[in-house]
Formats: C-alpha cells, sequence, structure tokens
C-alpha cells in the first residue's frame, strides 16, 4: 500500500478501472527528473500524466512517482519491464496503483512467512486465481530489503474470504516457503493477548571459530527448533510455530515460539519467571546431532539442502565434547516476554532511573540496581535536559519479581546502607524511577498531561490569567519592554544599580516611591510587607545561562524562576505574536502557577512546537474574550 501522504496526490475518486493504467515508482534516485521518466516509459506505452512528488519545503525529490497510461497493458507492462531495474544508482520498484480510500478493508489479507526473493508479479499472478486483486505489496526495511511479511487487497471482500477457507485445507507456497495468511486488522482491532513468547540469549556466545561457518550457524540454529519442538510434543504440548535465529551481534542464539492459545503461551512464561530459564533450551550437541540424522536437513526455497549432515558432523562433535556446549542452554543474559504490541503492553521490568549525579559511573550504578535482581541490561546517558539530573538510566531486569522488588525496596528509607548508597549515587539522595512507556504510550501521556495543564481548564472559569506572585503587594499586570522612561514601564534595577527593562514587575520593596497602578497610590503599609528577593533578571539573562546552571537556577525563589523564565519567554512568543499587549498576556498565561510547573515552563524551551501549542490556544482564549 502506498503511504497516505502519496494517495492524496491522486484524486480519490479515481476508479478501479482508472488504477489500473497508474504505476507507483518508488525509491528513485535524487537525479532522475520527470524527463528522464517520461523517454524510459515511453517506450511500453502512451503516457497521459506523470508526477515525481516533491518535498512542499525543499522542493527535492521523495524518490516517488506516478505515471498514468492511456491504457491498462502498458501498465502491466511497464512493471514486467522496469521493477527492480537500476536507474542511475538505485534499483527502483514498480507496483500498481490502488486507491486505498475507496478499497473495502476486509478483503485485505497478511501475508507472512515470505521467503527473501519473493516475487510481486509471481504472487500476483497467484492470488489472482482466487478473485480480482487491486494490489500485491511486501514490506521492506529502511535499507530496502525485503522482509518477510505484506498484504494482499482484493476486490472482494467474497474473494478474500474464500482464500482464508481454502489454504486451511490447501496450503499455498511460494518458492518453497508455506505462506501463512489471514484476515488483516486495524491496530485497535488486535487482541492485546497473544500466544507467542520470546526468548532470548537462550545460551553462551557461540565460538567464533563456528561463526565463521555460514552452513554450521544454519545447522546449529535448525536443531535449536528441531530441540525446542520435540520438548514440547513429548510433554503434549502443540507448537504452531518455532523460530530461531543466532544474533550477530552477541552470537547468542534467540526464538520465538508460537503456541495454540495464549493460555499455553502464558503457563510457559511463567516458567521463565519462576526457573529464569526455560527446560525447552536444556539439550546437548549429541541429542541436537540425533534429531538433525532423524528428521533430515531443512530446504533452502529452491528445494535444495541447506547443508549436508557430513558437512556438520565434525562440528557437533566438537560441541558435545566441549564444556561450553551451546545446547546445554546456559545463559548469564537469558530474557523472555510474551511477542505482543509494545503499544498496549509496556514491559514492567524495563525502568528508567533518572537524577544520577554526573560523575557516577555505569559499574557503579549496575552494581547499585543489581542489589534488587538480575540486571539484563543497562543503557546510561546524559540528558537533553538537565533540569533535574545530567544522567539517566535504562535498566532490564530479568522478571517481573526482580523489578518490583527494586521498585519497593529503593524507596525504603528505613535501610540506612540503601539510603547512604542513593546520597552518593542520586542528587539530594533522591530517586527518580518509573516504569518505561512506549514511544507511542509516552506521546499519548503527553497529550493526556497538556490537556490536564490546558490554559483553557483553569478552575477559576475562562478567564484571561495573570502571573499571581506571593505576598499581600496587589497583583498587577505583566509590563512591556518599552525603552526606559517609556509610558507604563516600571524599571527593574539588576545588580549594580543600572536600570534594565522587563515584562513583568518585579514587585520588590528596591526605593521608598513605587509606580502607581492605575494612577491610585500605593498603600505605603501594603509596600513594606513585601520582602525584597534577590534580582536574578541579569544573573539569568540568556536560557543557556540557566542550563549552564541550572542547580543554582532552582535554588532561588520559584517567584523569581517566574520572572527570569518570563523574561526569556516573553522574547520567543513575541517572535510569533508581534504584538505587545498579546504577548504581554500569553506570558501571563504560561507562567501562572496554577497552569504549569517550572519544569513545564523550562520545557517550553526545548520543545518548541508544544509552546507554540500553548501560544495558539492563548491567543485562540484572546479572541474569544474580546469578542464577549
Amino acid at each position: 500500500m502506498q503511504p497516505k501522504e502519496i494517495q492524496q496526490q491522486l484524486p480519490p475518486q479515481t476508479t478501479p478501472q482508472q488504477m489500473k493504467t497508474i504505476i507507483y515508482i518508488e525509491n528513485l534516485d535524487q537525479g532522475i527528473s520527470e524527463d528522464y521518466l517520461y523517454r524510459k516509459f515511453k517506450e511500453v506505452g502512451e503516457i497521459h500524466s506523470l508526477k515525481i512528488t516533491k518535498d512542499k519545503t525543499t522542493q527535492k525529490s521523495k524518490g516517488q512517482a506516478f505515471i498514468t497510461f492511456a491504457h491498462q497493458d502498458s501498465a502491466e507492462e511497464a512493471r514486467k519491464k522496469f521493477n527492480n531495474q537500476v536507474f542511475i544508482r538505485n534499483i527502483i520498484r514498480v507496483k500498481p496503483y490502488f486507491n486505498y480510500h475507496i478499497a473495502d478493508k476486509k478483503a485485505n489479507i497478511f501475508i507472512n512467512n515470505l521467503p527473501e526473493d519473493a516475487d510481486i508479479l509471481e504472487l500476483e499472478q497467484e492470488f489472482s486465481r482466487y478473485g480480482t486483486v487491486q494490489s500485491v505489496d511486501i514490506h521492506r526495511d529502511i535499507q530496502g530489503k525485503q522482509l518477510n511479511y505484506g498484504y494482499v487487497q482484493f476486490e472482494k471482500k467474497e474473494d478474500a474470504d474464500n482464500l482464508i477457507k481454502r489454504v486451511m485445507n490447501h496450503p499455498i507456497t511460494h518458492k518453497g516457503k508455506l505462506l501463512k495468511l489471514e484476515q488483516f486488522k486495524a491496530q485497535s482491532e488486535r487482541k492485546v493477548e497473544s500466544s507467542s513468547i520470546y526468548l532470548r540469549a537462550i545460551a553462551k556466545p557461540l565460538p567464533q571459530k563456528y561463526w565463521e561457518q555460514s552452513k554450521v550457524i544454519r545447522a546449529i540454529e535448525y536443531a535449536w527448533s528441531l530441540i525446542i519442538n520435540d520438548y514440547f510434543l513429548k510433554h503434549g504440548t502443540k507448537v504452531k510455530d518455532c523460530f530461531v535465529k543466532i544474533d550477530q551481534h552477541t552470537r547468542q542464539p534467540w526464538t520465538m515460539i508460537s503456541f495454540e492459545t495464549a493460555e499455553q503461551a502464558k503457563e510457559n512464561l511463567d516458567i521463565c519467571e519462576q526457573q529464569r530459564k526455560h527446560p525447552c533450551i536444556n539439550s546437548g550437541a549429541h541429542h541436537a546431532l540425533e534429531l538433525i540424522n532423524k528428521h533430515g536437513p531443512p530446504l533452502n526455497s529452491d528445494a535444495s539442502e541447506a547443508f549436508s549432515i557430513a558437512e556438520i558432523t565434525q562440528a557437533f562433535k566438537e560441541m558435545a565434547q566441549d564444556h561450553d556446549d551451546t545446547f546445554k542452554g546456559e545463559s548469564e543474559n537469558f530474557f523472555y516476554n510474551m511477542v505482543y504490541s509494545k503499544h498496549l503492553n509496556p514491559d514492567d521490568r524495563l525502568i528508567l532511573v533518572q537524577n544520577i549525579k554526573e560523575e557516577v559511573t555505569k559499574e557503579k550504578i549496575q552494581e547499585f540496581l543489581s542489589r534488587f535482581g538480575k540486571v539484563i541490561r543497562l543503557t546510561i546517558r546524559k540528558t537533553k535536559n538537565p533540569r533535574f539530573q545530567v544522567q539517566q538510566c535504562f535498566v532490564h531486569y530479568q522478571t517481573m519479581e526482580d523489578s518490583k522488588r527494586a521498585r519497593s525496596e529503593i524507596y525504603d528509607e528505613n535501610n540506612s546502607e540503601i539510603s547512604a548508597i542513593k546520597k552518593e549515587i542520586f542528587k539530594d539522595g533522591h530517586v527518580m524511577m518509573n516504569i518505561l512507556l512506549s514511544k507511542t504510550m509516552r506521546k499519548e501521556f503527553k497529550e493526556v498531561k497538556k490537556q490536564s495543564q490546558s490554559i483553557f481548564q483553569n478552575p477559576g472559569g475562562r478567564q484571561l490569567l495573570q502571573p499571581p506572585y506571593v505576598g499581600n503587594f496587589p497583583v498587577m499586570p505583566p509590563q512591556m519592554p518599552f525603552p526606559p522612561g517609556g509610558q507604563g514601564m516600571r524599571q527593574i534595577p539588576p545588580r549594580g544599580g543600572r536600570p534594565g527593562p522587563g515584562p513583568f514587575p518585579m514587585m520588590r520593596n528596591y526605593a521608598p516611591r513605587h509606580p502607581p497602578i492605575n494612577n491610585k497610590p500605593v498603600n505605603q503599609a501594603l509596600m513594606n510587607q513585601v520582602v525584597q528577593p534577590q534580582p536574578f533578571i541579569q544573573e539569568f539573562s540568556d536560557y543557556t545561562l540557566i542550563q549552564n546552571r541550572m542547580e543554582e537556577f532552582l535554588k532561588i525563589p520559584q517567584s523569581d524562576q517566574r520572572y527570569v523564565l518570563g523574561n526569556l519567554l516573553f522574547k520567543k512568543v513575541f517572535e510569533v505574536v508581534k504584538d505587545k499587549e498579546s504577548t504581554k498576556k500569553v506570558v501571563g498565561m504560561l507562567v501562572d502557577p496554577s497552569q504549569f510547573e517550572i519544569g513545564d515552563i523550562l520545557n517550553m524551551f526545548e520543545d518548541s512546537q508544544e509552546l507554540q501549542t500553548y501560544i495558539d490556544d492563548g491567543l485562540l482564549l484572546i479572541k474569544e474574550e474580546t469578542q464577549k
């Protein structure tokens, strides 16, 4: 399927018959022009229209194009002739176009277990035996390599249903691989439950001498799948599928096992939780070789044998004599989880630990966190925004119990030993630890947080908010940074006694005289009650200074923090709004303590898109208020 932004390039009312004359081309070289494509594709037939899609901002090619031919036969010929051909430097992909907006979603089928060299045209021809095919698509990774899954879109739901029923009794193979077909389901329709488990690092790293022998590697992966299947067969559990691969970075095998039901998967996951391993991976090289002899070598996509038994026997005999026989299933970093959508099911064993002192090493934090359970992986890095800490780490515990223990005992203030270590590792001895949400869930949470902080959600009603200040001095609206001496301007005395303008009144009892409010004299008794804070405007005249001296900044009174941030925000907001009065009101909302915490205001300097959202909300509210 073409991406939605590409689909919108063509009119949504395109009929199915018209779509058959259109081809979609991707992975074009940046140097390819429309006249170049015209000259090439004119060879197969008359062209009605041709368009290379370009970025709206840069006007550079996105590497995609549409060509509409006068006749359907020309479009089909173009696909056959030019698909997977090299144009300048890139191998292009030529696909049929169809409008996803008018396609029947229930006529879409998900294809799994495709071979690496799967051919779209051959698949389309095969599926056309069961109905009118509108599109066949194989997904690719970021390097353009074909993945093992894709989709076929039929014109009618009945054709898709009939195909699903047929393959239950008459499976379809493509280039030696048995295809797995199922009705496509949108994310919202997919079940949270999974019937598959993922076991990672099920054995020690494979010795380097075997890693360089591709046929031995293939035999080891195949033997592991036979061992796992044999275990479950003996224990009366039917395994639908078992896939084993050796990780090229760690040289450790991992497996994905699919069961008949989600309950079976959960039962086996519980075994991993209790035993910190699974008995299905406890075997030996002798048994592995016996199973290969019993079942025979696996076949390649062209039906040839992946290896001969003679080619791998010596390696397996050597492994059997080795104390670190890979088939013993011994591993220091064994890990497991259910195979499911991370969007719906975050892993409670993955924890984000924050507020770590800058000088703390990875070894020290790992030693501390290992007190609570088995740490499988730990990554430490400096944070982008140092308002609370300069380092944070992601820690993955082996079991749920390890994670729960860590999240419980680390906050035990009665444990003097742990409290002492926390003071060495964390700023002020304060730990910040949370389960790490997926990227999608973090985005959703951010939206929820934004809604709860929205400047529309003022508990006091829909009013134009001004920043309230502590003390008994009457609240004044933020002042504009007019030139010194300008009307309505109140001078803020920075350090050294030199006046300096700022958009917010400092509310400081720094002189016996005070400018009037609304042309009325200020009550001198109230003036005397105001406590004089430190003038920090000059000290933190730029956000970079705040970043570099964050610890000092956070120690000053929050009212002064809001003054400083308000002055800096004024400049950023005014660049967008271009109106002084409106800027004054918007900034007043942004520094209001009933709406935003200091950390949220600091985030506005880090996330320009978030600030723009708040500015837009503020301007909308101002507009609504003025229309009343």
